[in-house]
């Protein structure tokens, strides 16, 4: 197997990571989803609970005042006496549902983005062998990950003890106040004790996330033998990439073969570029480039040019400026008239014709 041709060294490469993401293999923590939604939740429930609890009171209120309480309830008015109290605490409950529900979905979301993927679900052997998953719980995995745990809930517990020991006073002094004082101590003490020890899970989460990318993208490194396969799948087989190539060269060889012929004039480097230059006073409202190259492919135009009898001209600068910036089968750039006029006037003079 490729796995085994040598040392994971090399990072993973984008295809890689895309085919793992495809198959739900994922950097995520668990840890820090859970901080999220219970230090976001206590959040939302702290803003709404009181138009929540209003509502409540409102809804019991009205349910308890009517007068079917001492005639009693006919079949017919269960749904109107049911229905609107029951209407009134879903709207009551909404933002405090929907607020859960969005903090849930956005913790998922800073972790791995949106991805809709079936392949977790697929049944494999490996989950249902027991001797991998006795391997699992008790091998060096299994032992780091319960370590792990332990650590993170004596942490947890120690944050909860010691802010739970600096409200100690605030507790004891709860029996002097009223019913409704006590109960909203009781309820600001707890929102402050849910909310600082949910900032620590998230302390702890963002940690073990930092730790499960650093996991999983060690996981997923490469040998170098892995990394010339995927490079050679990817850019193609040699012999194939060979082929398009001559090809390719082939069609060139066509072209210029048509379109050198129909030229007025080769303008050279001499030997590195050429450019073949067509000018129709009738059709054409600048001289315009048929054809253009380098290297062989200069080479291959002078030969054609020789073959058919079409003029030869070396300008240097000129052949490197056309050949920069100017495209076969578009017009000379306009700060190239003059340069391009004056080789044409040579030419028509050398062949007898008169210039446009």
């Amino acid at each position: 197997m490729s796995e085994d041709l040598g040392e994971r060294t090399e990072d993973a490469t984008p295809k890689r990571r895309r085919e793992a993401r495809e198959e739900g293999n994922i950097a995520r923590s668990n840890d820090a989803s859970s901080a999220i939604l219970l230090l976001g939740g206590v959040l939302v429930f702290a803003s709404s609970v009181q138009p929540f609890l209003k509502s409540l009171a409102s809804m019991l209120e009205k349910s308890l005042s009517g007068d079917h309480l001492a005639s009693g309830v006919r079949a017919d008015e269960v749904a109107e006496i049911v229905v609107p109290p029951a209407y009134e605490a879903a709207l009551a409950a909404a933002p405090i549902v929907l607020g859960v529900t969005l903090i849930a979905v956005l913790g998922q979301l800073w972790q791995v983005g949106f991805m809709v993927t079936t392949k977790p679900l697929e049944p494999k052997f490996e989950r249902l062998n027991p001797i991998s998953g006795f391997g699992k719980i008790f091998g060096m995995r299994g032992v780091i990950k319960t370590a792990m745990d332990v650590v993170k809930l004596a942490v947890v517990a120690w944050i909860t003890w010691v802010l739970a020991t600096g409200i100690l006073p605030q507790i004891a002094a709860l029996p002097e106040l009223g019913i409704l004082a006590a109960f909203e101590e009781i309820g600001s003490m707890g929102l402050t004790l849910a909310v600082q020890v949910g900032a620590a899970l998230l302390i702890l989460g963002i940690a073990d996330y930092a730790v499960q990318r650093f996991k999983h993208d060690r996981d997923l490194r490469m040998t170098k033998q892995q990394v010339k396969e995927e490079f050679k799948e990817s850019d193609g087989d040699p012999e194939v990439k060979r082929r398009r190539m001559q090809i390719a060269r082939q069609l060139a060889q066509q072209r210029l073969t048509t379109a050198v012929p129909k030229a007025d004039v080769i303008v050279t480097n001499p030997e590195h570029i050429s450019v073949a230059i067509q000018y129709d006073p009738t059709a054409m409202g600048a001289p315009r480039i048929v054809a253009m190259g380098a290297d062989h492919i200069a080479f291959r135009i002078r030969q054609i040019a020789t073959k058919h009898g079409i003029p030869i001209v070396e300008r240097k600068p000129l052949a490197r400026a056309l050949y920069a910036k100017a495209k076969v089968g578009q017009e000379i750039p306009p700060d190239h008239y003059k340069a391009v006029a004056e080789i044409l006037a040579y030419v028509y003079r050398l062949k007898g014709k008169a210039v446009a």
